[in-house]
């Protein structure tokens, strides 16, 4: 075998490793969630390169990005995605642990909660994952004073509210919304909320 054809074996093999995690942290997603990703995927204007800019970047030294590198890109920008997602989920309560935490004595009540909005939760492997930071043993009925008013606000697939509410947001100081919940600024907090996914 040649250092090419080498080269190119490696190349595939990589392609199909990173085609089989993503096909098993698919499965982890709702059908919502999918279908809200794939849109914002499909929405996403590609940057259009014009020759102009080539021949700028080719005087610069700056080769132009092929298909290939591009796919690269977006490739790895899928696995961290996946990646942002299990770092999420692994710091989170089943939903017996907070009906126990609750002192309710029906995991059913979680749930219940849940498709009230005054829970968050998103299912990963058929289990229903509770974020522990939304719990507060100060706050109304265990919950973060005025998140579930922000769960309503919010437009967008459970996941996407969970990662948007852990963010840093510019338009808060830098504070992460459960940051500024904390904070009293539940109204800062709602006005935000009620602007993402508005375009």
């Amino acid at each position: 075998m040649n250092a090419t054809t080498f080269v190119e074996k490696s190349k595939s093999q990589h392609k199909q490793e990173l085609i089989e995690q993503a096909a098993k942290a698919l499965n982890r997603l709702s059908t919502a969630e999918i279908e809200y990703w794939v849109s914002r995927i499909k929405n996403t204007p590609m940057p259009i390169i014009s020759k102009a800019e080539t021949n700028l970047a080719a005087k610069l030294g700056v080769a132009p990005i092929s298909e290939e590198e591009q796919r690269d890109l977006e490739n790895e920008a899928f696995k961290d995605f996946f990646e942002w997602r299990q770092q999420i989920l692994s710091n989170c309560y089943t939903a017996s642990e907070v009906a126990q935490l609750l002192g309710v004595k029906s995991r059913q009540t979680p749930h219940d909660r849940r498709r009230h909005k005054s829970l968050i939760a998103v299912q990963d492997n058929g289990i229903w994952k509770f974020p522990k930071w939304q719990f507060d043993p100060t706050g109304p009925h265990g919950v973060l004073p005025g998140l579930p008013d922000v769960l309503k606000a919010l437009d967008v697939p459970d996941f996407s509210k969970i990662s948007w509410l852990i963010r840093p947001n510019s338009a808060l100081n830098g504070l992460t919304p459960v940051e500024a919940l904390k904070k009293g600024r539940k109204n800062a907090v709602i006005a935000e909320a009620q602007a993402v996914g508005v375009m």
